[in-house]
């Protein structure tokens, strides 16, 4: 099997605090991968053992704010020979913009940002653009991550028309690559959702990347997916220790249990949307 990246959960701690975070993430969450942890598991992390792309994913929660954690990560990812590409709302960016250049220094890095309905009101605007004029000035690459919100249905897109707008250039000369936009499935995961928006038929997008990525969980755990952080139980969903078990291992333990299996099917939006039904009956 060969993998599309490989996504750590550098920490959950967060600024921003959407009601519905996939990742569970919040500033109450103070743990994060140490610098010695990062030190062994690229120690260990060799292409021809792990059949993978060769793209590391630094998210959260927010990975900037765990910026010595993330130079180092980023440096040992790049002496690996490994691309890191760098998955942040940019809500630090106002206060900390040389925090981008250090990281930028460190290896060969480029950045996601998440464009999810719900950072609108917390995230401004003109940050998401000083953000990336500041990358380009850098000659980072920049893409996007976008998520909509049920009954928040064009937010997404009106972050698009503004990004046009604002950077007409940068627009034209990316609209039709790729990588630049990623659209994620929303997952309702939050404790805030009402009994009306689930009491009769959901129409949910199955997220179709589930165990294409390898994913390291903050606490240096191995799981079969990034959508299920918030789910109380998370941790009985952890596939093994990297640093303790072969590849070889982990990866085959994977098909152990019926519920990965249905991960794999249907991702991970039924499970969390019956985690909701249930807490109504």
């Amino acid at each position: 099997m060969l993998y599309q990246s490989v996504i750590i959960f550098l920490n959950r701690r967060c600024t921003v605090g959407c009601a519905s975070c996939n990742a569970g993430a919040g500033p109450g969450n103070r743990g994060e991968l140490s610098k010695e942890w990062l030190s062994a598991f690229f120690g260990k992390l060799k292409v021809e053992d792990l059949r993978f792309s060769g793209y590391i994913v630094w998210t959260g929660g927010e990975p900037f704010l765990s910026i010595d954690a993330l130079q180092w990560g980023v440096s040992l990812a790049s002496a690996a020979g490994f691309h890191s590409e760098i998955l942040t709302s940019g809500n630090w960016f106002a206060a900390h913009p040389g925090w981008l250049e250090l990281v930028a220094a460190s290896g060969n890095i480029s950045l996601r940002i998440s464009l999810d309905a719900e950072h609108q009101e917390i995230v401004p605007m003109s940050c998401v653009i000083d953000l990336t004029e500041r990358a380009l000035e850098l000659q980072l690459e920049a893409n996007y991550t976008l998520r909509e919100i049920p009954g928040q249905e064009g937010a997404v897109k009106r972050y698009i028309d503004e990004i046009k707008k604002a950077l007409p250039e940068f627009y034209r000369s990316n609209k039709g690559r790729s990588r630049w936009l990623h659209y994620m499935p929303h997952i309702p995961i939050s404790k805030s959702v009402s009994r009306s928006e689930f009491s009769g038929p959901v129409s949910l997008k199955p997220c179709k990347l589930v165990f294409r990525d390898l994913v390291i969980g903050d606490d240096g755990l191995v799981y079969p997916c990034c959508g299920l952080f918030s789910l109380p139980f998370y941790q009985r969903l952890a596939i093994g220790d990297p640093l303790k078990e072969s590849w070889e291992v982990l990866t085959a333990r994977q098909w152990e249990q019926p519920l990965f299996q249905t991960l794999k099917e249907s991702g991970p939006c039924h499970l969390c949307l019956n985690k909701i039904r249930n807490r109504f009956r």
